[in-house]
C-alpha cells in the first residue's frame, strides 16, 4: 500500500481515516481520482504529501461544507492539477494550492467575483469550467492575474457579458468555447494577446461565431497570420 503511485477509481466514497499516528503515509502517491464527497481533513492530507492529480466529486446532499474541509487543499504543495465536481451546488470554503497548474470547475455555483482568486495563482496553465461553472452573468478580469494561463475553456456557461482585453490574459494560446449561447461577443481584446494562437468555437451562438471571425480578420489585416480559428 505505501508503494502506490495512482489510485483511479470512479466515484469512490472512502471512508475517513481513524486518528492513529501509526497509520502510513503513501509518500509515493501521485494520482487520486474520483473521489466521492471526499473530506480534505489535516489528517488525511497529511498521508499525502506528494499529491499531483486530485479528483474529487460531490453530491447534492452535501449540506456543510465546512465537514469537508476544502480549505486545506491550500497545504497540498505539490498539487499539479486539480477537478471539482459538485453537481449544481454552491461551493463555499475552498483554497487552492499555489503549485496548481491545472484547474477544472464542473457544475460548481461560484459567483464570478472569486475568479479574482483563482487568477491570483501563479502558476496556472490551463482553467476549464464546465456546466454554468460559475454563478452570475457577467465576468470582468482583473489586470495582473492570469499571469501564466496559456488555455482557458468555457463549456455551458451562463455567462453574458465578458469584459476583457489583452493585458488580462497575457500568455493565452488558446480560447475554447463550447455549447455557449448567452454570451453577447468575444471580446475584442482578445484578438491583441500576442501569444494566442487558437479561437476554438463549438455549438455556439450566432453573435460568438461572428466576433471570432472579425477578431481573425482584424488579426490577419494587421500581419498576425498565427491566428487560427476553428468553428464547428
Amino acid at each position: 500500500m505505501p508503494q502506490l503511485r495512482h489510485i483511479i477509481i470512479k466515484t469512490a466514497i472512502l471512508p475517513n481515516p481513524k486518528d492513529n499516528p501509526d497509520s502510513p503515509i503513501l509518500e509515493n502517491l501521485q494520482t487520486l481520482s474520483l473521489i466521492y464527497n471526499f473530506k480534505c481533513t489535516k489528517e488525511v492530507l497529511h498521508r499525502l504529501p506528494n499529491l499531483k492529480k486530485l479528483e474529487i466529486c460531490y453530491s447534492n446532499k452535501v449540506e456543510d461544507w465546512s465537514s469537508y474541509c476544502l480549505y486545506n487543499l491550500v497545504h497540498l504543495h505539490k498539487l499539479k492539477s486539480l477537478y471539482v465536481a459538485a453537481e449544481n451546488l454552491l461551493l463555499k470554503s475552498i483554497a487552492y494550492p499555489t503549485s496548481l497548474k491545472k484547474l477544472e470547475l464542473c457544475e460548481c455555483k461560484v459567483p464570478w467575483e472569486d475568479m479574482t482568486i483563482i487568477g491570483s495563482l501563479p502558476n496556472l496553465e490551463a482553467v476549464i469550467l464546465k456546466g454554468c461553472a460559475f454563478e452570475g452573468s457577467e465576468w470582468n478580469p482583473v489586470e495582473g492575474q492570469f499571469p501564466q494561463l496559456k488555455m482557458l475553456m468555457l463549456w455551458k456557461s451562463n455567462l453574458v457579458c465578458w469584459r476583457a482585453e489583452n493585458i488580462h490574459f497575457p500568455n493565452l494560446e488558446k480560447l475554447c468555447l463550447y455549447f455557449i449561447n448567452n454570451l453577447e461577443e468575444i471580446p475584442s481584446g482578445i484578438g491583441d494577446i500576442a501569444t494566442l494562437r487558437l479561437i476554438d468555437v463549438l455549438e455556439c451562438s450566432e453573435s460568438i461565431v461572428k466576433s471570432a471571425m472579425q477578431i481573425l480578420e482584424e488579426q490577419q489585416s494587421n500581419g498576425n497570420e498565427d491566428l487560427q480559428l476553428r468553428v464547428d
